[in-house]
């Protein structure tokens, strides 16, 4: 029990304390004694508009991830739930993008779509479809990126899906089909109320995967274009240790870290509700 405490707060509290200091101080690695500042890089957070613009993309981002890399989960989890052995080469086929590296993933991605005569304007030029520049785009840079963590990540969801639908009992279904119920009215009636602990777990790892969102901004976009994909942690990464703002990129890590907690909190608090009848 000791060396767990020790451990945790070694490398738990002590750097969260030490970062929490430094968020106090105008820390930049070349000043032997940083000027205390009090709450002043918290409060210029409040007036940082690319803050509130990296807040907004992260939402954003989440919007359009979450509900798409569940949903894409669960659907994969029903057409693998069979254990035969084509349906196991599916489901390493499917599981294959979560053990590939995300800055290859953001790399290969990158070569798809970022280049004027790759595959997609390819496929787009044979529809006589104009060339599109996708992570050039302002409108079309974060879908993407979302489109592509959904297919890096989903197959996380599945698993977890997978190990739901193994505990639904199959008396269950077998008494449905006596009573003449069809698949969709089985996986209404059956499946999804009884996913539902499931989903909301997915959920919640699915939203904090979401806001954590870095590597394919890091590989492909830097940010932009013109700041469309300016997200909290990449903002974080550039201030710290691009231009070394330690203390400001500090304060900027514990209000993410607010804002994850909160989340959390309450998506627990649903996840502890009861299920609908």
């Amino acid at each position: 029990m000791l060396p767990a405490m020790a451990g945790l707060f070694l490398f738990g509290v002590a750097p969260l304390v030490y970062a929490f200091v430094v968020s106090l101080h105008i820390y930049d690695l070349v000043n032997p004694h940083p000027p205390f500042v009090g709450l002043a890089n918290y409060r210029s957070l409040m007036g940082d508009q690319i803050f509130w613009t990296a807040l907004r993309n992260t939402a954003i981002f989440a919007v359009m991830l979450v509900p798409l890399q569940t949903t894409t989960g669960l659907t994969l989890a029903l057409l693998v739930q069979p254990s035969t052995r084509w349906i196991a080469l599916l489901r390493t086929s499917f599981y294959l993008p979560v053990v590939i590296s995300y800055v290859v993933a953001a790399g290969l991605w990158e070569i798809l779509f970022a280049t004027p005569n790759g595959p997609a304007n390819s496929v787009l030029a044979s529809m006589h479809l104009p060339a599109q520049f996708f992570f050039q785009n302002p409108a079309q840079a974060l879908p993407l990126m979302a489109l592509m963590s959904a297919w890096k990540w989903s197959g996380i969801s599945m698993l977890i899906y997978l190990s739901g639908l193994h505990e639904v009992p199959v008396e269950l279904y077998e008494a449905a089909e006596v009573d003449g119920a069809g698949a969709v009215r089985r996986f209404w009636a059956i499946t999804w109320p009884l996913l539902h602990r499931i989903t909301l777990f997915v959920l919640v790892l699915n939203t904090i995967d979401a806001f954590k969102i870095f590597t394919p901004v890091y590989v492909i976009t830097k940010g932009g274009p013109l700041s469309a994909t300016m997200v909290l942690v990449f903002y974080l990464f550039r201030e710290g240790f691009r231009y070394f703002h330690l203390g400001y990129a500090s304060a900027l890590s514990f209000v993410f870290l607010v804002l994850v907690l909160a989340l959390a909190a309450f998506q627990f608090r649903i996840l502890r509700a009861e299920p609908p009848e």
